[in-house]
C-alpha cells in the first residue's frame, strides 16, 4: 500500500492553504470566514440583504405608524362612526409605504 495522496482538508488542489471557512445561517453555503455577507444570500455586493433588511424595518416601522394613525382616528371620530376598511387601509397602506421608504434608503447606501 502506498502513501495517502489525497490532500488535507485545509488545502486547495494547487496544495497551498485554503481559506477557513464557515456555513452561512440562512442557506448553508461555505463562505470565508471574514466574509462580512454571504454572497449567496446578499449578491456579490451584498446590496440584496441591505434591501431586504430595508424593507423590514421599513415594513415594521409603517405598520407600527399607520397603528397609531388609525387609533388617533378612531378616537377623533369615535368608536360608533369608525369602520373596519379605514382602519385597515390606513394601517397597511402606510406598511407598504414604509417597505417602499425602507429599500429607498437603503439602496442608497
Amino acid at each position: 500500500m502506498g502513501a495517502d495522496q489525497r490532500l488535507p482538508a485545509t488545502a486547495d488542489p494547487s496544495g497551498e492553504p485554503a481559506p477557513a471557512m464557515i456555513a452561512c445561517p440562512s442557506c448553508s453555503q461555505l463562505v470565508p470566514v471574514g466574509s462580512p455577507y454571504c454572497p449567496y444570500c446578499c449578491g456579490a455586493d451584498g446590496r440584496r440583504g441591505a434591501l431586504m433588511r430595508g424593507a423590514m424595518l421599513g415594513w415594521l416601522f409603517g405598520f407600527l405608524t399607520g397603528g397609531l394613525a388609525s387609533a388617533a382616528w378612531s378616537s377623533y371620530v369615535g368608536p360608533e362612526q369608525t369602520t373596519w376598511t379605514p382602519v385597515l387601509m390606513t394601517t397597511f397602506g402606510c406598511a407598504a409605504a414604509g417597505v417602499i421608504i425602507g429599500m429607498i434608503v437603503n439602496w442608497r447606501r
